[in-house]
C-alpha cells in the first residue's frame, strides 16, 4: 500500500516542483505587502486544487465524450510532458508563463497556469486512472499543502538557499519530469500494442 501511494505522490510532487516554483512566486507577486502575498497564497492553491481534483474526476467523462482511452492519454500526456520538462530545462522559468504580467491574481496566472498546469493536470488524470481517484486525491492533497508551506516561507527560503540554487534544483527536477513522461509514452504504446495484438488474435 505504502509502495503504491509513493507510486502516485512523487510523480505529482516531480510536476508541481515546489521548489522550482519559488523564485518564480516571488517575481510574479513583487511589490506586493507580506499580507498581500499570503492571501494570494491560500487563493492560489486553493484554486490550484480545486482544478486538479475536477479534471481529475471529469476525467472519465472526457474520455468517453471523445472516444479516447487511457492509452492515448498516457501517450499524448507523456509528449506533452516531455516538451514542456525540455522547455524547462533549456528555457528561464516556466513554459508559458509570463511573469511580467501586470494583473496577478490567486487564480490567474498564479493557480491556471502556473500551478496547476497541463503538465500537473495530465499527471494527475494519468495517476487517478492507474491508481484509482482515492490515492491520487490524498497524494494532491499532501502535495498542494506542501507547496502551502513552500510559498508561504518564500522570501526565507530564497534568503537560505539563494535564487541560483533554487533554479538548478528545478532543473534537476525536470529531468525527473522527462523520464516519468517516457514511461507514460513506453506504457501507453505497450498497451496500444497489446490491445491490437488480442484483437488481431480474436479476428483469427
Amino acid at each position: 500500500m505504502f509502495r503504491d501511494f509513493l507510486k502516485v505522490i512523487i510523480p505529482l510532487f516531480v510536476t508541481i516542483d515546489a521548489v522550482g516554483m519559488v523564485p518564480i512566486f516571488l517575481a510574479v507577486t513583487r511589490g506586493m505587502s507580506p499580507r498581500e502575498r499570503r492571501t494570494i497564497t491560500f487563493e492560489a492553491v486553493a484554486g490550484a486544487t480545486v482544478i486538479a481534483v475536477a479534471f481529475m474526476f471529469l476525467g472519465d467523462a472526457i474520455f468517453r465524450f471523445l472516444g479516447i482511452t487511457l492509452a492515448d492519454f498516457q501517450i499524448a500526456g507523456g509528449i506533452l510532458l516531455l516538451v514542456l520538462a525540455v522547455l524547462d530545462l533549456l528555457m528561464p522559468g516556466k513554459p508559458a508563463v509570463d511573469e511580467n504580467q501586470p494583473q496577478v491574481g490567486g487564480l490567474v496566472p498564479l493557480a491556471m497556469p502556473l500551478i496547476a498546469g497541463p503538465a500537473v493536470l495530465t499527471t494527475t488524470l494519468v495517476l487517478a486512472r492507474q491508481s484509482g481517484t482515492a490515492l491520487t486525491t490524498m497524494a494532491l492533497a499532501i502535495n498542494f499543502l506542501f507547496l502551502l508551506f513552500v510559498l508561504l516561507g518564500s522570501n526565507l527560503l530564497c534568503r537560505l538557499v539563494g535564487e541560483k540554487a533554487l533554479g538548478a534544483i528545478s532543473k534537476l527536477v525536470m529531468i525527473l519530469l522527462a523520464a516519468i513522461a517516457v514511461s507514460y509514452i513506453r506504457s501507453g504504446i505497450a498497451t496500444v500494442v497489446l490491445d491490437t495484438a488480442a484483437g488481431v488474435k480474436a479476428m483469427h
